[in-house]
């Protein structure tokens, strides 16, 4: 990036001290990488078109009074413009392939749940109390306020809407293999036996909105990999300036 081959050692160190030389690094980095996308003469015109709509310039006038207050030129607005259709295509065609395997990856923290739970230290007082709800009818989130034993007696037992992946794994198992309103048999659990009830579950689907957002966090973990070897060399030659200065 030719634009960082400008930066003296001198303002190199005033923006690392101000914490803004990663951030520079990142955006001049982003837009290098974006600006490899071509972007066919119509789409281009409807993107425009949208962003012009978008930011209510009603004439050439307000928008050259735009260009000047924010100190840009045709070719910013257009980078503006464009970013987002870039992003999508650049994802599309660098990432498609690695996307399933990172939605896998992270599945338990797009599934979102909510369930009822309840937590004792004693089987036979979890037995009891899924006895209750499942043979007498007895109301759930009453039981949890008064013998739940973790957070969630504050809640009467809810938990969520929310993903799973902070819950135990054996948990994530029953939730995910059980149907909703379903009372499930006391399991043990860290030194604890307890009693869950499945409200909803609604498990993450890799539609095209799951594909581009799988994408985008894979295009954010590469460049903040280069980014960050990049904000090394950088330092580095602060470091091998000033030994030379000396």
């Amino acid at each position: 990036m030719k634009q960082l081959e400008l930066l003296t050692s001198d303002c190199i160190s005033l923006l690392q001290k101000n914490s803004l030389l990663k951030p520079l690094i990142k955006a001049e980095y982003v837009k290098s990488l974006l600006s490899s996308i071509n972007v066919e003469d119509k789409v281009r015109e409807k993107m425009l078109a949208e962003f012009f709509n978008k930011m209510g310039f009603l004439n050439k006038s307000i928008y050259n009074k735009w260009l000047e207050k924010n100190n840009l030129n045709e070719s910013d607005v257009e980078n503006l413009a464009l970013n987002n259709f870039r992003l999508k295509e650049y994802c599309k065609s660098h990432f498609s392939r690695q996307v399933e395997a990172r939605f896998i990856e992270r599945k338990t923290q797009l599934d979102i749940a909510v369930y009822s739970l309840i937590r004792v230290k004693d089987f036979y007082t979890a037995r009891e109390l899924y006895l209750r709800i499942t043979e007498e009818n007895a109301d759930f989130g009453e039981l949890a306020a008064t013998y739940s034993e973790g957070i969630e007696k504050k809640t009467r037992g809810i938990i969520g809407p929310g993903p799973l992946d902070k819950a135990h794994p054996k948990l994530v198992e029953q939730i995910i293999s059980s149907k909703a309103g379903e009372t499930l048999p006391p399991i043990g659990i860290a030194g604890s036996f307890v009693v869950v009830r499945v409200e909803s579950y609604d498990p993450a689907k890799l539609d095209d909105f799951m594909r581009q957002k799988m994408g985008e966090e894979l295009f954010e973990i590469f460049v903040e990999t280069q980014v960050n070897e990049i904000h090394q060399e950088l330092l580095l030659k602060i470091k091998l300036d000033s030994q030379v200065a000396i």
